[in-house]
């Protein structure tokens, strides 16, 4: 193979970048110990949900789900396409309990 040159391997700078991930590790340890607060984030992210699962969501499964299955009624596309939008719509009115229950097992 042309172009593919194999290159020895120089122990010296393997070890001199071990050394340094070592150090930087150690140096970091300060910082990682400290306790991270996610409670702006977390309402943050809990409004655009309680926002995005109003009207948005809504009307987007809405049509979704009358488009789908039309054109399944019609024989244009599959009948899974309308059982992926009914999954869909589980997944996003749902989120808040699938999440809730998830945090109680890992917990």
């Amino acid at each position: 193979m042309k172009g593919f040159a194999m290159t020895k391997v120089n122990y010296s700078q393997m070890t001199l970048c071990l050394l340094m991930v070592a150090l930087l590790g150690l140096a970091a340890t300060d910082a990682m110990a400290q306790q991270v607060q996610f409670s702006k984030i977390d309402t943050l992210g809990n409004s655009f949900v309680t926002w995005l699962r109003g009207n948005p969501i809504t009307i987007f499964f809405t049509v979704a789900l009358i488009v789908t299955g039309l054109l399944a009624a019609f024989n244009r596309i599959s009948w899974m396409w309308v059982l992926m939008i009914c999954v869909g719509a589980f997944f996003a009115f749902g989120a808040t309990n699938i999440v809730t229950q998830l945090k109680a097992v890992f917990t």
